[in-house]
């Protein structure tokens, strides 16, 4: 078989149910961006020898599409023209080997030139979208096909022994992508940094009105930078919300109706600015009301990760979900996923599947949508009112405004498999309300962590090794990972799936060993009857009555940890590190979307750890380099039914003092000195 140049649209599902095409008969792919190669005239001529110029045009591109283009009227060297300034309309793939260049998917030329048999449930045309009016890459067809591509990426991209999961071989920082996505052309609204003067942790005051300053307020304590860091040359920004690898794939639009001070429309949150910047105007008549939508750009991660970016970018959606919800609870708002927008709809609201809009600039795969009310707006507060969804944009009274930067103009690689996972899992029902939740009895404390604690979160870097933690501390820390009616947690509608295994290194009174938290009632059957019979399953002396924090093995498991957690000596150094297992296999095939929500679940039980810690005097770190079955063969799991999906760690940090930290704003301290905390 041959090795062949696969061209394609990074994102587009056709393209890959064609290369899983190619692989499964034999081929070799190397597959590069359609979009991002720098085509010639001559190049682009020697794929389209032979076939009339009509046939050159991509039949689902928005100008051939909105009849801007005819390519049925277009000569040969005009359409050339548009092709280099707009290869979306190139028709796709082009596929290239020795002797050989295509351009198209045509079932039977592909079966002919390549021995790809086509079925009686394969159609003879495998370019044409199923979906042929959507704004974002269409789903693969069938949910068994969704949820198989989400297990075998996740299995694919476990780190192993012998291997981690493909990655770039080599890193030049000096070519990292631009932290900070901008948009050109994109009037920009400066934001008041005014956290300090409307955040209130209890107090008797009347939640504010949606505005300038409260939605400021909002964003600079959930999505804003924390600070800067200088070390010799180098200089980076730290943001409220974590990040894997400080790369911070996730981006923040702001959808407002009827807000004092903002036109309405869609704004994209510029955080190193703190700044809205007009993604577009309605004129439209539109019921008052304010979102926050999330997106991701997986090149960020995939940079530096590879194919396992992508379940990265999950994780920092789940940690952004919850820095709004603490944040919003701060000004004494309410926050609700707005469970019922699927994909498709949250592209269009986002402006994230507008093509025109991106060019060459990567693109930005729609996340999820929360609504933001007043709790003043409630008639009942026993009954929250219902979560509504935005009203889509109306062409006809919508002004759209700029254009995406390109954060790497020089990509070293492209990883398939994360396009493809995207695709498959992709929000495709509207889904019900959830039921009212029952949560576990017991009481939590109710306090939220002050404005200065938000700012002043870090990640660890190394853990004090000599450090031992209080026990009332750990069991605090513990008991917060318990879904209660109260802020983070609140947000989260669904049964908890997320169960933390516990490595206890250095805890005041409390044996060191292998412990579990069962965060829903329920799960314990399922837990005992998965993990090892070896097991004890004995409550620890001092453990609350109410905490389901069981002992599953006495003993040190320093080196265990820190030989799961990719060697890193933060997994043994610490007072403990955990893994969080995931009710992976029955979520995910009941819909492949649920593989993202248990990222998110996940990403919202680290970051409450993050703040948890850091009220406590101690500080927490992230672990995404993890061995995953090395983990599960510890624990005697078999199968897919639980997957460790995140490890984190937390302990007394060693700082390094060579670090200098700086204001995140600097610009604009005289101005707001005041209200900064």
């Amino acid at each position: 078989m041959s090795t062949l140049i696969f061209y394609e649209k990074p994102g587009c599902a056709n393209n890959a149910r064609q290369k899983r095409l190619l692989l499964d008969a034999g081929h070799e792919l190397v597959v590069r961006d359609l979009l991002s190669e720098p085509w010639t005239a001559e190049r682009l001529q020697d794929f389209f020898a032979g076939q009339p110029v009509a046939d050159w045009f991509n039949r689902a591109a928005p100008q051939v599409k909105s009849g801007e283009i005819d390519p049925d009227l277009i000569e040969a060297d005009a359409a050339i023209g548009l092709m280099l300034a707009n290869p979306l309309l190139i028709r796709r793939p082009l596929i290239e080997a020795r002797n050989l260049k295509l351009v198209g998917f045509d079932a039977g030329q592909i079966e002919q030139l390549l021995g790809i048999a086509g079925n009686s449930d394969t159609p003879r045309s495998l370019e044409a979208c199923p979906r042929p009016h959507a704004a974002t890459p269409c789903p693969t067809p069938h949910d068994s096909e969704r949820t198989q591509i989400a297990f075998e990426y996740h299995e694919r991209t476990k780190h192993r022994p012998e291997r981690y999961a493909a990655g770039p071989e080599t890193l030049d920082w000096t070519s990292q992508p631009d932290p900070f996505r901008a948009f050109a052309g994109s009037p920009s609204l400066r934001l008041p940094l005014c956290a300090g003067r409307l955040a209130h942790i209890g107090e008797d005051r009347a939640a504010p009105e949606f505005s300038l300053d409260s939605i400021g307020a909002l964003l600079q304590l959930s999505l804003g930078l924390s600070a800067w860091k200088e070390y010799g040359p180098d200089r980076w920004a730290l943001r409220c919300n974590p990040s894997s690898g400080n790369l911070h794939p996730t981006e923040a639009y702001v959808i407002a109706h009827g807000i004092a001070g903002l036109d309405a429309g869609l704004y994209h949150y510029a955080s190193r600015s703190h700044a809205l910047e007009q993604r577009c105007r309605s004129t439209a008549a539109h019921p008052p009301g304010l979102w926050i939508g999330l997106s991701s750009i997986h090149w960020r991660e995939a940079w530096k990760y590879g194919e396992r970016a992508f379940r990265y970018c999950q994780l920092d959606v789940g940690h952004a979900l919850a820095a709004l919800r603490y944040a919003a609870a701060l000004l004494g708002w309410e926050v609700r996923l707005v469970a019922g927008c699927n994909s498709r709809r949250l592209a269009a609201l986002l402006g994230t599947g507008r093509d025109q809009d991106y060019a060459d600039a990567e693109r930005e795969e729609p996340d999820l949508l929360v609504q933001l009310t007043r709790p003043a707006q409630h008639v009942d507060p026993a009954q929250p009112q219902a979560v509504a969804e935005p009203a889509p944009w109306d062409a006809a009274n919508t002004q759209w405004r700029g254009q995406a930067n390109i954060l790497d103009p020089h990509p070293m690689y492209h990883w398939p498999v994360i396009d493809e996972v995207a695709s498959a899992t992709e929000k495709n029902r509207d889904e019900a309300a959830a039921p009212t939740r029952d949560y576990l009895p017991g009481t939590s404390a109710t306090h939220l962590p002050a404005p200065e604690v938000i700012m002043g979160r870090r990640s660890a870097q190394r853990f004090d090794p000599q450090f031992d933690m209080a026990a009332a501390a750990f069991y605090r820390l513990v008991d917060s990972l318990l879904p209660r009616p109260q802020a983070p947690w609140d947000i989260w509608d669904y049964a908890p799936a997320i169960h933390p295994v516990f490595f206890v290194h250095r805890v005041e009174r409390v044996p060191p060993g292998l412990y579990i938290l069962v965060r829903e009632a329920g799960a314990e059957s399922r837990l005992r009857q998965a993990l090892s019979d070896e097991f004890e399953w004995q409550k620890a002396e001092g453990c609350p009555d109410h905490l389901p924090l069981y002992r599953l093995q006495a003993g040190k498991w320093n080196k265990v940890a820190r030989a799961v957690s990719c060697a890193q000596s933060i997994a043994a150094d610490s007072c403990f590190s955990l893994g969080m297992l995931a009710e992976f296999e029955a979520n995910v095939q009941e819909d492949a979307w649920r593989y993202r929500q248990l990222h998110w679940e996940a990403g919202l039980v680290g970051h409450v750890l993050y703040l948890e810690a850091e009220t406590l005097a101690l500080r927490g770190t992230g672990i995404g380099c993890f061995l995953d079955d090395a983990f599960h063969e510890l624990l005697g799991l078999q199968g897919k039914r639980f997957q460790s999906l995140y490890h984190f760690t937390v302990g007394r940090a060693l700082t390094d003092t060579r670090i200098t930290t700086l204001p995140p704003y600097p610009n604009r301290i005289a101005d707001d000195m005041e209200d900064t905390p």
